[in-house]
């Protein structure tokens, strides 16, 4: 049987790597200075949020769960 943090580590991993590309995307913009990079940025950003979102939201539901069942 897995352990809890065996259970989150990809889900972490993706977390923290949507986080960072939602950092990183401004300065994509601007060294190339792309339009077409500018115009996708709003549905970039809602993708990374939701990832984000959803993973805070999914701890959230585990660790109440786990404590439920303990």
């Amino acid at each position: 049987m897995t352990n809890r943090s065996d259970r989150w580590r990809n889900r972490r991993k993706m977390a923290w790597l949507s986080m960072l590309a939602g950092l990183l995307f401004p300065l994509l913009i601007l060294v190339t200075e792309s339009d077409q990079l500018g115009q996708i940025a709003p549905p970039f950003y809602v993708f990374v949020g939701m990832v984000v979102t959803a993973y805070i939201g999914g701890a959230v539901v585990d660790d109440h769960w786990q404590k439920e069942v303990k």
